[in-house]
């Protein structure tokens, strides 16, 4: 109790901790809790992209003019060790940056979301980052920071295409450019590409890379966007002069002041092009809207991938390939809140009966003075969306509630209630399989109690349908298609085909948006050396490894092998032994181990996680011979998985009877026990070496040995001394009495 675990994952997500709790008599208590947790890469390397000497620092380039305006971009180069000169370009566009927090050192330095500061391989005892394996290949990277993160799709893409022309002014050689567009990015960088063909210019690019891109729109679920809207603006106010003034105690954004950025961000071009079900209006005033979103991608669509000089065009989907959701069921609440805003002081019921008496309501005036109780209150219930049927995603309401002489509870309305019902053509993408985003990247600052609200946190916003761009965008999209097995090794073919000449999906779980793993860093890693990378897993879908295979015990001098049943896609595996074994070797699907003499523990324990398929095993083992430690008293505790005690109550009997030893044990694998009883009548005790009768032949002092014995071998002998005081009262009771 009261100590640290350190915890290392090398994926993100929602993780579960279990915990064991043994009491002192043999009893257990098991809990669990949950987190949620970011990729995390070991820190014990040096990123080599560093942004130190960099050959162009922000170089602000603007693009045509695109309907009365244009984009500008600050582009950074960083070049390849060597190189003094673009040579081997990597054209990184980012992806929808409505703050402008994204920059090229978050790319580079950072393992969060789009970073490439992640573990891709080992070598010894070191690590190997993607933005290592990248400098290695020798490219140079230039970034693309857009000035506005949020314009229209249109607007960026021709300034990227300004980009492209000045890269290939300034790079010498003949090697040809790679573009690497994320989220939004891959939108922009193909509209740039393509739009450069249907010009006829020349973009001297050999490979195109989406990753995780909306080409089909992204999703934020529509009971969320109802609640940046509906309290846009608003105040909460109490009518007051017969109603034609408002009194005003505070504004909805001053307890939650992400709801202004939240409906920002809803508003601007670039959200309203890409979304797939989206609002319009707000306060009370909401309507379904999606006529920019439609425009946009029926000219996008129309434009169909880039094809000069045999570009090849590829896709990192951070979906998963076996098509799996995201755990929670259609129309699941996601959050629901029941807020107090304020808890208003007794003397407020005096203000607030003024102020009604004063709007001339005399119901509202009575009910403020005979209030015990006087809170401000906000209930939300938001829900993710059915299939396709006509449900209630959203409700919401602010409004004061007043306790009436402790009885009962009266509501009065600040804020207009507001329920939204989906539509019955909507498809449930909230849960569906693709990359995941999370509710506090969209609605950020939510009061720290908010947190205990929230149901489901995370939800799909790139349903891995979109980013693959499942039949090219010009096929009606139904259930079936949002939780297929989209595979790399057999994709599906027909009019509903994947439109890019290679992808990656994650094998049994959807990741973070945008997120680079060791897996799909290394399959890029490929494809930029111009090798065609496969990495299926779709033979496994819904067959995850139940057990790891290998021996119950690790004795003395031994050496033993542990073994799960991975498929060879799955390279990665994090192994972790008790402290009483030593590891010799590992692998993705093996480890080998040796006893650890040196710890006296005899429970030990083999566990290994599985990133890619969110999955984690644990063996337990016994390791080494059996030992036993006097901790003083009348107990003796093995060193093994739970207490061995060996014990004889305070027994009077009747003469001619036996008392029972019992040597109690928790321990989950046969030991047999081995007694050295002197001076008396000894019988076993049921058919259980661990149970023992003795009668004493007289008065005196017995050592009662003991030693147990499993496949490992023997522990050493360990003594109890009793002193048995035998007394003969005529036919009365004998005693045998336990000294301590």
């Amino acid at each position: 109790m009261n100590s640290i675990k350190s915890i290392t994952y090398n994926s993100g997500g929602e993780k579960e901790l279990k915990y064991k709790f043994t009491y002192s008599n043999g009893s257990h208590k098991y809990s669990h809790s949950k987190i949620w947790v970011s990729y995390i890469a070991p820190q014990n390397y040096l990123a080599r992209y560093n942004s130190f000497n960099l050959f162009r620092d922000r170089e602000p380039i603007t693009g045509d003019n695109w309907q009365g305006a244009s984009a500008t971009g600050f582009v950074t180069v960083e070049l390849a060790p060597g190189h003094n000169e673009i040579i081997k370009p990597l054209i990184v566009i980012e992806g929808f940056d409505p703050y402008d927090t994204y920059v090229y050192r978050n790319f580079i330095n950072n393992n969060i979301n789009g970073g490439i500061n992640v573990r891709i391989s080992e070598v010894g005892q070191s690590f190997q980052s993607l933005n290592d394996a990248i400098e290695n290949e020798d490219y140079d990277l230039i970034f693309i920071d857009y000035a506005n993160g949020t314009d229209y799709i249109q607007r960026n893409a021709l300034m990227v295409q300004k980009v492209i022309e000045w890269v290939n002014n300034l790079k010498v050689g003949n090697e040809k450019n790679v573009v690497l567009g994320m989220s939004m990015g891959g939108l922009v960088a193909r509209y740039a590409l393509r739009n450069m063909e249907l010009n006829g210019k020349i973009h001297e690019t050999k490979l195109y890379i989406s990753h995780d891109t909306p080409h089909q729109g992204a999703n934020i679920p529509l009971g969320i966007q109802a609640f940046a809207r509906h309290f846009y603006g608003e105040d909460i106010s109490i009518p007051i002069f017969f109603s034609l003034i408002d009194f005003d105690l505070m504004s909805a954004s001053s307890f939650m002041p992400g709801l202004n950025d939240g409906f920002d961000l809803l508003e601007s071009p670039a959200a309203k092009q890409m979304l797939i079900y989206q609002l319009d209006g707000d306060g009370s005033n909401l309507s379904y809207n999606n006529s920019m979103s439609q425009s946009f991608f029926n000219e996008y669509h129309s434009m169909g991938n880039p094809v000069q000089n045999g570009i090849r065009n590829i896709a990192i989907a951070n979906g998963s390939e076996c098509g799996n959701t995201l755990g929670f069921v259609n129309n699941e609440t996601l959050i629901d809140i029941d807020y107090k805003v304020i808890d208003l002081p007794l003397w407020s019921n005096l203000v607030l009966g003024f102020l009604n008496a004063a709007a001339w309501n005399p119901l509202k005036t009575v009910s403020s003075l005979l209030s015990t109780n006087t809170d401000i209150k906000a209930r939300f219930n938001i829900k993710a969306l059915p299939n396709q049927e006509s449900k209630q995603i959203y409700k919401g309401e602010i409004f004061i509630s007043k306790t009436i002489l402790g009885i009962f509870t009266v509501h009065e309305h600040l804020i207009d209630r507001l329920t939204l019902n989906s539509q019955s053509s909507m498809l449930p993408l909230d849960n569906a399989n693709g990359g995941i985003y999370d509710i506090d990247n969209f609605i950020s600052n939510l009061p720290t109690d908010f947190n205990s609200y929230l149901l489901q946190r995370e939800f799909s916003f790139i349903p891995t349908y979109s980013s693959l761009n499942i039949g090219g965008g010009n096929q009606n999209i139904v259930y079936a298609d949002l939780n297929k097995v989209y595979s790399p090794l057999s994709p599906p073919n027909g009019s509903k085909n994947v439109p890019f000449d290679n992808f990656y999906t994650n094998p049994l779980v959807s990741e973070n948006h945008i997120q680079f793993t060791l897996d799909n860093g290394n399959w890029l890693l490929e494809e930029l050396r111009d090798n065609v990378a496969v990495y299926p897993c779709n033979f496994i879908c819904g067959n995850i490894p139940t057990q790891i295979s290998g021996d119950n015990y690790v004795c003395d001098n031994e050496i033993k092998t542990y073994t799960i049943d991975l498929p060879n896609c799955t390279n990665t595996s994090n192994w972790t032994v008790s402290s009483n074994l030593n590891i010799i070797s590992q692998s993705y699907n093996s480890i080998t181990v040796s006893h650890n003499s040196s710890d006296p523990l005899n429970s030990g324990y083999i566990s290994v996680n599985v990133p890619a398929l969110d999955f984690d095993l644990t063996k337990g083992v016994i390791v080494g011979s059996p030992k036993i430690n006097t901790n003083g008293g009348s107990h003796l505790n093995v060193q093994k998985i739970g207490n061995v005690n060996l014990y004889a109550q305070q027994w009077s009997i009747l003469k001619a009877n036996y008392i029972t030893l019992l040597f109690d044990t928790e321990v989950p694998y046969t030991y047999s026990f081995e007694w050295s009883i002197p001076n008396s009548q000894v019988r076993s005790y049921g058919n259980s070496s661990e149970y023992k009768e003795i009668k004493p032949n007289s008065s005196g002092q017995l050592n009662v040995g003991v030693r147990v014995r499993n496949e490992c071998g023997c522990s050493n002998w360990n003594y109890f001394p009793f002193d048995a005081i035998y007394e003969n009262t005529g036919g009365g009771p004998i005693d045998l009495i336990k000294k301590f």
